[in-house]
Parts: structure tokens; sequence; C-alpha cells
């Protein structure tokens, strides 16, 4: 009669040690893969910058003044609350199309001549970007001139991958990029027929 085969507990030891291994091996190669697809959108960036003939604190006084943005293109009316406080203030701009822009102030430094705005809400219709954060800085320029400097830092129009070609991030990159050199110009307008 034959004896039963018995495995030796290092046998068992030895094969636990390699499926530990394969199963480790096959998350590090599927992790990652996982990872990418999940990511979604990533931040995008976008600077404009101009010169304004007059002197840093003329410009500021517009700047500044959150309440009073209607020198913004397409901005009927303005109404706010908060009194220039980061973080309370708010403005709600009234388009002349009918829209509302809902934004809230970020920052408000005017010894550094920076303001922070932060679009609440998104109308992927009116600009096909999402999360919109600006910062306006202001600094001195030559023949007593100031150049203003609008950064912003936002998302395209679709979070999720594979975006539809209206809301994918050269979009969303160009939509930004005329917002803000519109918004430069008219400044630059509102500044120098003072």
């Amino acid at each position: 009669m034959r004896k039963p085969f018995t495995r030796s507990p290092w046998v068992d030891i030895a094969a636990m040690r390699r499926l530990i291994l394969g199963a480790a091996a096959g998350l590090a190669v599927f992790l990652p893969i996982a990872a990418f697809a999940a990511h979604g959108a990533s931040p995008l960036k976008v600077v404009e910058t101009t010169i304004v003939d007059a002197p840093p604190g003329k410009v500021w006084a517009v700047v500044s003044d959150f309440a009073h943005a209607d020198w913004l293109p397409g901005v009927a009316r303005v109404e706010a609350s908060g009194d220039d406080i980061p973080d309370q203030a708010r403005r709600r701009l009234i388009m002349a199309d009918g829209g509302v822009i809902d934004e809230l102030l970020t920052k408000r430094d005017a010894e550094r001549m920076l303001l922070g705005v932060h679009r609440e809400g998104d109308d992927v219709k009116r600009l096909p970007a999402t999360n919109y954060t600006a910062l306006i800085t202001l600094r001195p320029a030559e023949g007593g001139k100031t150049q203003v400097e609008w950064k912003a830092r936002f998302y395209r129009g679709y979070p999720n991958n594979d975006p539809p070609p209206e809301l994918n991030d050269d979009v969303a990159i160009a939509a930004v990029t005329g917002l803000q050199r519109a918004f430069l110009a008219a400044l630059k307008t509102k500044v120098e027929a003072k």
C-alpha cells in the first residue's frame, strides 16, 4: 500500500511567497494604469499682461473696487455685498445678455496691489472652463505706467477623461485667454479715459 503524499511546511511557505509576490507584481502593473484612467482633467493656467498709461495707484483704485466692476465687458450692473473683505465679499455680475456671474473676493492686498477673484458656479456655455480663479497684480512700469498681470487657474469645461471637442483643454485655454485680454483692454480704456 502506498503512503499518502504529505507536503512539507516549507513547501507551503514557498508557495505562499510565490502567490504574494505574483499578486504584488500584478498590482504594480495595474495600479498606475487605473490611476491614469481615473485622473481626469489637469489644472490649466493662463497669464496675460498689459501696460496701462497711468500710475499704479490710479489703476488700483479701479481694480480693487470689487463692488463696481461694471467696466468689465458685457456687464450691465453689479450687485455686491461683504465690504471688500476677502472670503466674505461677493458680487453678482448682471450681464447685458441677461446672464449672471457670481464671484467671491479671495484676496485683497493694497500694499502689494493684488486682488484675487473666484467664480462661484460654472456656466460652461458662457465660459468652457470650470473652477475659474484669477489673481490680478499691479507693478510699477517705466514712465509712471503700470504693468497689470491677470493670471487665471482653472479646469477645462468637462472634468472627466475624453472630453467632447467643445469642452477640451485647448478650447478652455483659448476662451480664458480671450476673456482676460478683453478684461485688460477694458481696464486700460477705463483708467486711461479718466
